[in-house]
């Protein structure tokens, strides 16, 4: 029977027992029929049949069906996959059904458990034991996975939830009024373009369907969204793609809706403020009546201007760690998928009342009206701040099972190193002493066959040779009576194991290291792990040898950890109290530095236009310059009665201050390397970082040794230490309309001139 038969019961097996089939034939051998005694006992009259027949021939048979005969695995060994393929998932690193084939023939391979022979042609188990093991495990099932950043998977870790919880519990205790929940609110933006994603639709079978919408590409227009954590929704504020606003364009919204404008149809710091206001003016927040705003801390929310006015009006700011909004945010937890669900409905709806017409950016404040309302209900809201565990307050509301996505990245201390907080991270101060070859059993044949078996398994490869260094008895405490089994594995797909072991009586292993000695003969390949595992022993009669010992998924396959952390140049984002005088000083000294940076470049990009306006209005159109050839690059002569210079590496001192508008010749030094670049001096720094700030020019040609000015100006500040000639003017070749062209009278052939 087909096992997909549309119409048919499935199969139905082992639903007797023995005890039946005994009392079964018993009743048969005291005389009565063997129909009537399978009726009797509710038994299948043939079954009943065939094992009187059996039970005549030989009364000690079995009288149950054995359909363990041809499984590959056992239980134990099953569940074994089946929390290897959990755990995978739960970190975000989830296998499909070809990858749990291939993880079974391994298994099989590895612990020598007979198998079917097409295993061993595909390497991989078939879809029939797939199936079953399906069946066997209905807790596991096949989903198509919600795609998620790798900022965003490690970002939500428990440091900074619990950095955002801290702040949180102090904003509470300070202000007794947030207790009840009426005065925390949570904004945030959405986008409602005027293109919907289309629902499902009943269409004939076979053939395509489409749904008609407004255009191919949407039109932004940002929603700004505010929520009270007891139900209450604030009117919203729309962002419309316009540099100036018009009243109807927000005919439809809901009452009290913000209208704004700006040219992208994004919020910017100068529309948050008019934000702020509107916050301000429908929670008649004040000194005497604080309120608390959750928000994520995009630039937009972190305008000095908004924050001082924000905490003049007794609003404080709270803002979230980046890349946990998913989470720790109620609009994006509960509210934004409903809204969006609801706000193409109704464009769906609109698009049916008006055949034939586009949906312009003038409709889609009464499609926000008619989602508004439908998805910011008080259930959903409490629900979405219960969720996130802001009210109720609630700093344990999240799981280690949340945190699994994270844990991959986690590293350990740089100076103390725990075995059991981060046992991945002892083998970089491992001893050479306890390194042993791992023991699966106590025949030293059978452990080098499946050694050798592992090596050529798919995705596996040999371990790089690492030397290790000892540390001394000041850097590793180890408890005594401990015995420690660990599980060497590198993240490159290597997966020789190793055994540390230190015998002793059996007992908790607690192992400390105090600090990892840098003098080592060969550097610790930064890969290597030390996995902590426990062997699983299971009494498998299929393992050849007899062998009890089970190697499980978990220590064959890679392991899911990330490489070592490194250095981060920028500084992140974090969970702050941004109305706070610290805080706020931060940012807008952090404003200020950038606006800074700003009007410099804008002074030095004027300063080289005026340069060059300068240098070409000197040379008449009738004047011959002493270089001829084209600007792309040519052959440049020289016309000079004195000696060219020839200039090397070793510069003499300078024989002058360098002043503005000199050029120069700037040397770096890159891998142990100097490389020099040639600049022209813009203006002398005084409290800024270095000396000059300069502008350097590109070289277009080593063979002519000629330069010219990049598109975009290429400025940066430069110690006078870094300058090691002052050039002699150059001759420019070139028009107004054409680049410039710049040769200099000396040669430098023999620098290590960059492009």
């Amino acid at each position: 029977m087909g096992r997909n038969t549309v119409g048919r019961e499935a199969r139905k097996k082992g639903y007797h027992t023995a005890e039946a089939i005994q009392r079964g034939i018993e009743k048969h051998l005291s005389g009565l029929s063997i129909r009537k005694a399978a009726k009797d006992c509710n038994l299948p009259y043939p079954t009943l049949r065939r094992y009187v027949t059996k039970y005549r021939n030989n009364p000690s048979c079995r009288l149950e069906p054995h359909y363990d005969a041809s499984k590959i695995f056992t239980d134990q060994q099953e569940d074994s996959i089946k929390e290897y393929l959990l755990d995978c998932a739960n970190k975000f690193y989830g296998l499909t059904s070809k990858d749990c084939r291939r993880i079974a023939y391994q298994l099989a391979v590895i612990n020598k458990i007979e198998m079917p022979p097409s295993w061993k042609v595909h390497e991989m188990a078939g879809r029939d034991w797939m199936r079953g093991f399906r069946a066997r495990h209905p807790e596991l099932t096949v989903k198509k996975p919600e795609p998620c950043s790798i900022a965003r998977a490690t970002a939500f870790n428990k440091i900074n939830v619990q950095n955002f919880f801290d702040n949180l519990k102090e904003v509470l205790s300070r202000n007794p009024s947030f207790a009840n929940g009426s005065r925390i609110y949570n904004l945030d933006e959405t986008s409602t373009t005027t293109v919907q994603r289309p629902h499902k639709v009943l269409a004939a079978k076979g053939r395509n369907v489409c749904k008609v919408t407004s255009g191919e590409r949407g039109i932004l227009v940002t929603t700004c969204c505010i929520v009270n954590a007891i139900g209450q929704a604030l009117p919203p504020a729309m962002v419309f793609p316009r540099k100036n606003f018009k009243a109807h364009m927000l005919y439809g919204a809901p009452p009290g809706t913000l209208g704004l404008a700006a040219p992208s149809g994004w919020m910017n710091t100068e529309l948050f403020v008019e934000v702020m206001k509107h916050f301000i003016q429908f929670t008649s927040a004040s000194t005497d009546n604080p309120a608390l705003l959750i928000l994520d801390n995009h630039e937009s929310h972190l305008s000095i201007e908004a924050l001082d006015l924000a905490k003049a009006s007794g609003v404080t700011v709270l803002t979230l760690h980046p890349h946990t909004t998913a989470r720790l945010q109620p609009l994006d937890v509960g509210l934004n998928g409903p809204f969006k669900s609801f706000y193409n409905s109704a464009i769906d709806s609109w698009l049916l009342r008006n055949p034939g017409k586009n949906l312009s950016i003038y409709n889609v404040a009464e499609c926000v009206g008619i989602a508004y309302m439908k998805a910011m209900t008080p259930t959903n809201i409490t629900q979405a701040f219960k969720k996130c565990g802001i009210f109720p307050f609630d700093d344990q509301i999240f799981t280690d099972i949340d945190f699994l996505p994270s844990e991959i990245t986690n590293r350990p201390p740089p100076n103390v190193i725990d075995v059991e907080k981060y046992p991945d991270d002892v083998g970089r101060c491992g001893s050479p002493s306890i390194l042993t070859p791992a023991i699966y059993s106590d025949d030293d044949e059978t452990d080098a066959e499946i050694e050798n078996i592992m090596e050529e398994l798919p995705y596996n490869k040999p371990l790089p040779s690492t030397s290790y260094h000892t540390p001394s008895t000041s850097e590793v405490h180890i408890t005594p009576q401990a015995e420690v089994s660990a599980a060497i594995t590198d993240d490159r797909e290597s997966n020789y194991i190793f055994q540390s072991q230190v015998m002793s009586s059996p007992n908790i292993v607690t192992q400390e290291i105090a600090s990892c000695s840098k003098e080592t003969s060969q550097p610790t390949a930064s890969t290597s792990r030390v996995q902590i595992s426990s062997e699983i022993k299971t009494s498998s009669p299929k393992m050849s040898g007899g062998s009890n010992n089970f190697i499980s998924p978990k220590i064959f396959r890679p392991p899911l950890k990330a490489g070592p952390r490194k250095t981060i140049k920028r500084k992140l984002g974090k969970s702050m109290i941004a109305t706070d005088t610290p805080e706020k000083n931060a940012l807008a000294e952090k404003k200020q530095n950038k606006e800074k940076k700003k009007k410099l470049a804008k002074v030095v990009k004027t300063k080289l236009f005026e340069s060059i306006k300068r240098e070409q209005s000197d040379t008449s159109d009738d004047e011959e310059f002493i270089c001829s050839g084209s600007s792309s690059g040519g052959d440049f002569f020289i016309e000079s009665d004195e000696e060219e210079i020839i200039l090397n590496d070793n510069f003499s001192p300078l024989s002058r201050k360098p002043r503005p508008d000199d050029y120069v010749i700037v040397a770096f030094n890159i891998k142990k390397l100097n490389v020099f670049y040639v600049a022209q001096i813009l203006e002398e720094l005084e409290e800024e970082d270095g000396d000059y700030y300069v502008s350097f020019f590109k070289l277009k040609s080593k063979i002519t040794q000629t330069f010219s000015l990049p598109l975009e100006p290429d400025t940066a500040a430069v110690n006078k230490t870094d300058i090691k000639y002052i050039l002699p003017l150059p001759n420019i070749n070139g028009t107004v309309r054409r680049q410039a062209t710049y040769k200099f009278p000396i040669d430098m052939s023999l620098l290590n001139l960059r492009y």
